[in-house]
């Protein structure tokens, strides 16, 4: 539960940045790509900032880095409530929001693959669902809070909710493996399926961003749709992102295995971005199998590589390797939709998930060359 309620919070506010994103932009805070700087610098801080809060996590424990992430993250929110100025919102809303995400994100992320061994899919299906139902419920609120409160009291509203519910579940976050005390190892940087699934996660986060910052802006844009439509259009997005992590969890435990699981919503991801113009419905189907391939990608490097007291540090190694993909995708997403327009914008996010299928299937393929497998 724990897991599933940080997950919930980070990737709650992670997924519903394309309302702030058309809020920021309606304000006139910059221009799309500037604007959309500061969910790419809070999500890149979350990145790269992995192998130091995972390895914080293996010596001192997961419950008081995750702690001390909750606290830096809920400040960060508060502080940006206190200004419209695009740097300070980068420094607060982006910069400290991403810090102390990174601190509770990957502890979290790894618990439920040191508890369940049998039902390790759904397990793992169910705790990062959380980050659907989180970018649910804050893109419905953030929209309403928006209009109804205004900015400010939005983003203290948020910071205060982040505060409370963390500390709660925190207590409950105990690690099965116990910390880490001689270094830290890394011998799977010298395996070439490492290098796969790298591009495999760097390629789709190029491309999720891109959906997660500008279906907002789109259905404005595009469609004539209001900030509120907006909220539901990413409503729909999250929602399905959740039906997607628990179905693709219970499928990979009782039909296709982890990997071909992984490699399934990577194409079909392919096929709907680029059948973005039809709006609600692929935003439906992006977020069901965007959701399925972060259910999948830590189970893939279980089933890759086993587990043992190194898979935070695993999981971080990778997830920080993609902090240039979750740093460029919305501010260049953002020019491409500037200077050539949306249509551009769609083709650039289709191939980039094109790139990320390709090197999902030569990891899958690495592991076992045998077609009809369940990995």
């Amino acid at each position: 539960m724990g897991s599933f309620v940080a997950h919930f919070l980070v990737y709650g506010m992670v997924y519903s940045f394309g309302i702030y994103n058309s809020y920021y932009l309606d304000l006139q805070v910059g221009s799309s790509y500037q604007v959309a700087m500061i969910g790419s610098i809070g999500i890149a801080s979350l990145d790269i900032l992995g192998i130091l809060s995972s390895t914080l996590s293996e010596r001192l424990g997961f419950r008081p880095v995750i702690f001390i992430g909750t606290v830096i993250l809920s400040l960060g929110l508060f502080l940006s409530s206190f200004t419209t100025s695009l740097p300070l919102l980068i420094l607060s809303q982006g910069l400290l929001f991403g810090v102390g995400a990174s601190f509770v994100y990957f502890p979290a992320v790894s618990l439920p693959s040191q508890w369940f061994l049998t039902r390790r899919g759904l397990a793992t299906g169910i705790a990062v669902s959380g980050s659907g139902f989180g970018g649910l419920v804050f893109s419905l609120l953030t929209a309403r809070m928006l209009e109804s409160i205004g900015l400010a009291w939005t983003l203290r509203v948020t910071a205060a909710t982040c505060l409370i519910l963390m500390s709660v579940f925190v207590p409950f976050m105990k690690t099965r493996i116990p910390p880490r005390k001689g270094k830290t190892s890394y011998t799977f940087l010298k395996k070439f399926g490492f290098y796969c699934l790298f591009l495999a996660c760097f390629f789709g986060s190029f491309c999720e961003y891109v959906s997660v910052d500008f279906l907002a802006l789109y259905a404005q844009q595009k469609v004539g749709l209001s900030l509120n439509d907006g909220g539901v259009i990413m409503s729909i997005y999250n929602g399905f992102n959740i039906l997607g992590r628990l179905a693709t969890g219970f499928g990979s435990d009782h039909f296709m295995g982890p990997l071909n699981s992984m490699v399934f919503c990577m194409w079909c991801t392919v096929v709907a971005v680029f059948a973005w113009v039809i709006l609600c419905a692929v935003s439906a189907v992006i977020g069901f199998f965007d959701g399925g391939f972060w259910c999948m990608f830590p189970i893939a490097v279980v089933e890759m590589f086993g587990m043992d007291g190194s898979l935070v540090t695993m999981l971080a190694t990778l997830y920080t390797f993609v902090t240039f993909a979750n740093f460029g995708s919305p501010p260049l997403a953002g020019f491409i939709q500037d200077h050539y327009g949306m249509e551009w914008m769609i083709v650039y996010a289709g191939g980039l998930a094109v790139l990320a299928a390709v090197a999902g299937t030569m990891a899958r393929f690495v592991h076992s060359r045998v077609v009809f497998s369940k990995v």
